[in-house]
């Protein structure tokens, strides 16, 4: 054998130390008589100065071919080659079967890698044990880390054993599915199964968690679940009083079915409860189930049951229903009733990608009238008094101008109980096409290649106006629901006669379609009342008019310039004035084949109805002769601002909007026979204060006098004000003020800034907004002036203390509307949150310390009073 060597490799200016135990290559094993072989690859590849080498361990244990035959020749050690390095030393044992690294050692057998600051390496019995350091602080570094395919931890102090899979871990961090796993001593069984000592299970992240459920013994089976015996809560490092002889820990990747534990809590109308128990259904990866219930100790109880769906790249979305029995006061007392609630809530969206011709969706929210005030606890679904529903149905056809539209509708208001339903309503629409033209023309048009032509139909039946939700069920087709169909043909077309005038002749034909019509006649036998017959059929009717109207809107500028040492450069008018007039001759069906008149024997004169009266559509009229002059006038008020430090005028000037918008309106009938002029509107908007300030105002102005009595118009000139609103929308936060502020700082970054008393920090996130209302309103003698106020804001101490408000003030009422504030605190993996509406109808609170992790939503400690308790 010869002598060990002891070999300086220089490579890359640097010096690395082999100690390397030669194996003669031709010494026979006397009691095997194997020719041992171990073969050392220098990488040809060095990465950070470290050389690399790869031990063929395949080749240990080769049997010459001269000396045995193939059948006697033995399994190698090891399946594939092992890889290792490290930044110090690599020693071989005098045997040359165990190898140790030392300073940022690294092994890989196959799929499993091993990092530490030192790794013994045992070949002959495919073991590896590895640990750390500590450095001068005492804090161990390069500590072994483990990874074994999707397997990955750190831990103190390692011994595996790569053949069976089986090892012994010290002081191990492993994350499953969200949470940690802490082990003082860890037995690993094989890739699925670790039993463990002095365990702890936690949700938060740090390496010192500030919360763990403490676990004497555990068996943890990976991607599945943890099982221990006796265990407790610690909190930051406090052992507390709360405890199990055993408990399961369930985690995985993918759904799982289980139990939904309730919460527990007390009314002072229904007594105890528990609520939100039941069970939790994984169907398929596409759907779930959940089915939960709410039981009071007063016999009332609820239950929910919710389903989620999503097919990836076509559609999602989920169903809520929910069914209520409530009890209230004592039985046999006058205040005790009974009630009973249900809701129904469906959202669906397709995605865009789906399907480009075809669309579905739906949002429905159906509920009795008082579901929300009995069950709900939040003060958003309780002070809603309005839901609406629609399913809609759309699609396209592709290289064509039709498309259909379907859809059902739902419309309810909660104070006065009335609900409005369609169902269905259909349109089938043809957008603009123009015949005449050629394909793909779209310059030196003619007259006649301006013409177009576009179609749209529509059918509804829906319910009456003022039909109230007790009566839904009993209503009758007839007598409570409208329906009909209708359908236009417009045909427009336009001609510039100059610059900015335009002549836009256009025809239109409108038909209805309904299924009953009715007569009136005057009936003295019966009070003296008028008795109307309903005549069931389909009854078409049909109109057509014709017209043309005339437009000049010029656009004016006017420009005012300042001095070069103002700040202002200049201030634009724009002015658009508009001037149109339009005139319709006398033309199409008859007025007398869809209207009739009946002698009213109390008014002593006819009377004339429509046959379709009270049908879903206006009935078709022939045009009468009408025309009318329409005028407009907007402004637009812009400025230029010159930066702060141009001072030469060259460079780029800010654009700053005084006024977007000052618009008036108003038309003059040239056929009426009294009272031409229509009524002045006027509209304006603006952003003020670098856009912080929304303002937007209207008015109306009557131009004519009312008469003695102040209950009509007469034609005489007394311009009146009529109606008019302001609304202000004010929003500031703190980056508008410092556009650098990035944020308070948290009592853990800045330690002696904060114990500091007389430090204040004023730097502190915050927003803020207050929009106000007022409307004013004067039609005849009686005057109505209403206003409102709401205020909102957050603001945050620190990034971790964050305090919003929401109130408002009702000058009509003369009091603070509803008013909500809440103050959270971050506590890393834990929340702190208190939510108060401090008076009024609905005054509750509700304060709450809960794990922030949804793994163990259920260790929580939450105490409350709903408004509810205190209603009666």
């Amino acid at each position: 054998m010869k002598l060990l060597q002891k070999v300086f490799i220089i490579f890359i200016g640097t010096i690395i130390p082999l100690n390397i135990f030669a194996v003669e290559n031709n010494y026979r094993n006397n009691t095997t008589g194997l020719i041992t072989k171990i073969d050392f690859n220098l990488s040809d590849t060095v990465l950070n100065d470290r050389v690399v080498l790869e031990l063929d361990t395949t080749k240990i244990g080769e049997v010459d071919s001269l000396e045995t035959d193939s059948s006697s020749k033995k399994k190698p050690l090891f399946e594939t080659v092992v890889q290792y390095n490290c930044d110090d030393t690599i020693v071989f044992s005098l045997t040359g079967q165990q190898v140790f690294l030392t300073k940022n050692a690294f092994v890989k057998y196959g799929e499993t890698e091993l990092k530490a600051y030192y790794i013994e390496l045992d070949l002959e019995n495919k073991e590896a044990y590895a640990y750390g350091i500590q450095d001068s602080t005492g804090n161990y570094v390069f500590t072994p880390e483990f990874k074994d395919g999707s397997e990955e931890f750190t831990c103190k102090e390692l011994k595996y054993n790569f053949d069976t899979g089986k090892g012994l871990v010290n002081e191990v961090i492993t994350e499953q599915e969200g949470g940690f796993v802490h082990s003082q001593i860890t037995k690993k069984i094989d890739d699925k199964i670790f039993y463990l000592r002095n365990g702890k299970y936690t949700t938060c992240d740090h390496e010192h968690p500030h919360f763990y459920v403490k676990m004497t013994k555990a068996k943890m089976i990976k991607d599945d679940k943890i099982v221990s015996g006796p265990l407790h809560l610690v909190l930051e490092d406090v052992p507390l009083p709360i405890g199990l002889p055993f408990a399961m820990f369930p985690f995985s990747s993918s759904y799982t079915s289980g139990i939904i534990v309730p919460s527990y809590g007390e009314e002072q109308r229904r007594g105890f409860n528990l609520r939100g128990g039941g069970y939790y259904w994984a169907i398929n990866d596409y759907l779930d189930l959940s089915v939960t219930g709410d039981i009071f100790s007063n016999g009332s109880w609820g239950t929910y049951v919710q389903s989620k769906y999503k097919n990836r790249y076509r559609y999602s979305g989920t169903l809520q229903t929910e069914y209520h029995f409530n009890k209230y006061g004592d039985k046999g007392l006058p205040d005790y009733y009974e009630t009973t609630d249900f809701a129904i809530r469906w959202n669906h969206s397709q995605d865009a990608k789906a399907n480009p011709y075809r669309t579905f969706s739906a949002s429905v929210n159906v509920s009795t009238t008082n579901n929300e005030r009995n069950n709900s606890t939040s003060i958003r679904e309780i002070t809603n008094n309005q839901k609406q529903s629609s399913i809609t149905y759309s699609k396209k056809w592709a290289d064509s101008p039709f498309s259909l539209n379907a859809s059902l509708r739902h419309s309810q208001n909660s104070r006065d109980t009335t609900i409005s339903l369609t169902l269905p309503s259909m349109s089938l629409n043809m957008t603009q096409i123009y015949p005449f033209r050629k394909k793909g023309k779209s310059s030196n048009l003619r007259w006649y290649d301006k013409v177009g032509i576009s179609y749209s139909s529509k059918l509804e039946n829906r319910t009456k106006s003022g039909l109230k939700e007790s009566d839904l069920m009993s209503s009758s087709l007839q007598k409570d629901w409208i329906n009909g169909y209708e359908h236009s043909i417009p045909i427009t077309t336009n001609f510039k006669l100059a610059k900015d005038l335009t002549l836009s002749p256009t025809l239109n034909y409108r038909g209805v379609l309904y299924t009953r019509s009715i007569r009136k006649t005057f009936d003295t036998d019966a009070k003296n009342d008028v008795r109307v017959d309903t005549i069931q059929g389909f009854r078409y009717a049909h109109n057509y008019s014709t017209g043309a109207s005339l437009s000049l809107s010029p656009k004016i500028y006017g420009m005012y310039t300042f001095k070069e040492t103002s700040k202002v450069a200049a201030i634009r008018h724009v002015m658009t004035p508009t001037i149109s007039v339009s005139y319709t001759p006398e033309i199409g069906v008859p007025r007398s084949k869809y209207y009739r008149t009946y002698y009213d024997e109390n008014q002593k004169k006819d009377v004339e109805y429509s046959i379709f009266e009270g049908g879903i559509y206006s009935t078709p009229m022939g045009a009468q002769e009408s025309g009318s002059i329409n005028l407009s006038l907007d402004n637009n008020i812009e400025a230029k601002i010159r930066t702060a430090n141009d001072t030469t005028g060259l460079e780029d000037m800010k654009k700053v909007k005084i006024l977007e918008s000052l618009k008036f309106s108003t038309s003059y009938d040239m056929f009426a026979d009294s009272l031409n002029w229509s009524t002045v509107r006027m509209t304006g908007r603006t952003k003020i204060f670098n856009k912080k300030l929304d303002l937007k105002f209207n008015g109306t102005v009557d131009p004519y006098k009312l008469n003695a009595n102040k209950t009509r118009k007469i034609d005489e000139f007394g311009p009146r004000l009529t109606q008019a609103s302001i609304d202000l929308g004010f929003s500031l936060s703190s980056k508008d003020l410092n556009p650098n502020t990035k944020g308070g700082e948290s009592d853990d970054d800045q330690p002696e800034k904060w114990r500091d008393p007389r430090y204040v920090d004023f730097d502190i996130p915050w927003s803020f907004s207050i929009d106000y209302g007022w409307t004013y309103s004067k039609t005849t003698n009686r005057k109505n002036i209403s206003q409102n106020l709401g205020i909102n804001g957050q603001f945050s101490l620190t990034p971790k203390w964050k305090v919003s408000f929401v109130s408002g003030y009702d000058f009509d009422a003369n009091e603070v509307t509803s008013t909500q504030f809440t103050i959270t605190r971050d506590l890393h993996c834990w929340k702190m949150s208190f939510n108060a509406i401090p008076f009024g109808e609905f005054t509750s609170y509700n304060f709450m310390i809960n794990v922030d992790s949804s793994i163990l939503q259920d260790l929580k400690y939450e105490k409350k009073q709903s408004w509810q308790d205190v209603r009666f």
